[in-house]
């Protein structure tokens, strides 16, 4: 037993500090409580540890402001664009950032996805150096670049937009894609920003069974889905939110668009096929009326760029080297895409 002299000293000093103690055994049975209900909460939203009844009013910019459990999503923009680049197109990269988006509207966030991992000393210094210049590349230091990892690095950049970035839209293409930006732009603040899948519509392909297109995974049918072509095509907010938040549900095949018009195939939702989207595995030549043109080279994007500063207008000369078409959804897939030379005003 402890003597009574030190007894008497322990308990005027509790009694000095019951105060403390009491608020302190108050906020530790405060914080135990809610710790035990963060545990046993549902979770159907693994991304955000959201409650069922949440979900549905989650696009809210309501709902992202109160909910305690939303990542803090601090950058603001009304459109995100998103450039899916490699490694060493440092060239293509510095020829958009000097035309299409070398003045960007002010409701524009645009970043350049490279994955670094693996990457040589050389390589690795020269995208630090690019980084810290530019301030507009996303960084995915654990993907590998390369084409077989397409479908996971537009997953991982879909991902880091939708926890970091509060906005409307967003345009995924590629960095030998020149966009008349501020066009798509005002033409977006025209348009529903709910359930939005915009682009140049392919609902006819047939499988790849080899070479660099193969899709060994793929069983579901002889024809892919129904899908916006790669080289550009803007998605809403909230289907971005739909695939960051059901990732491990889905099957990642080797292309890319492939892969996101398989992902929306069952979904409810607005799909508007569009002629101004040049966007194919070859350009249909050059129209005034184009809003993104795919397969440009550096070269030719500061050409084009040129041409809207000093004529007010895109080409030169307008040419047709392939025909386009107008989607038609009344029936089915195999039949949508009948080309012909109409081009749309």
């Amino acid at each position: 037993m402890l003597p009574l002299k030190s007894t008497s000293i322990i308990e005027r000093r509790l009694n000095r500090h019951a105060t403390t103690i009491l608020i302190g055994g108050v906020f530790l049975t405060l914080c135990g409580l809610l710790f035990l209900a963060l545990c046993t909460m549902p979770c159907d939203d693994k991304t955000y540890g959201l409650l069922s009844n949440d979900l549905s009013r989650s696009r809210s910019k309501a709902f992202w402001q109160q909910h305690f459990l939303a990542p803090s999503r601090d950058l603001k923009a009304f459109l995100v664009v998103i450039v899916i680049s490699t490694p060493e197109k440092h060239e293509e990269r510095d020829s958009i950032r000097e035309t299409w988006l070398s003045q960007p509207p002010s409701n524009v966030l645009s970043k350049f996805v490279i994955g670094t991992h693996n990457l040589n000393v050389d390589v690795s210094q020269s995208i630090q150096r690019e980084y810290t210049t530019h301030g507009d590349l996303l960084l995915l230091q654990d993907l590998t670049d390369s084409y077989k990892n397409l479908t996971a690095k537009l997953i991982r950049s879909l991902q880091w937009v939708d926890q970091n970035v509060d906005y409307k839209f967003l345009l995924k293409t590629d960095d030998d894609s020149f966009v008349k930006l501020g066009l798509l732009v005002r033409e977006l603040q025209q348009k529903s920003d709910q359930r939005l899948y915009w682009g140049f519509f392919n609902g006819r392909a047939h499988v790849k069974k080899s070479g660099k297109w193969a899709e060994p995974d793929w069983f579901l049918c002889d024809r892919y889905v129904p899908y916006a072509l790669g080289g550009g095509y803007v998605i809403s907010s909230d289907l971005v939110h739909y695939i960051s938040s059901n990732t491990e549900y889905l099957q990642q095949y080797l292309s890319e668009d492939v892969s996101l018009g398989t992902w929306l195939g069952p979904l409810k939702i607005n799909r508007v096929h569009d002629e101004r989207f040049d966007t194919e595995f070859v350009s249909r030549g050059c129209q005034n009326n184009y809003l993104i043109t795919h397969k440009q080279s550096a070269a030719s994007m500061r050409d084009l760029y040129n041409n809207l500063q000093m004529l007010g207008h895109m080409c030169k000369t307008e040419t047709i080297k392939r025909e386009s078409y107008i989607y038609n959804w009344n029936v089915l897939p195999s039949q949508c895409c009948a080309r012909n030379d109409k081009i749309l005003p």
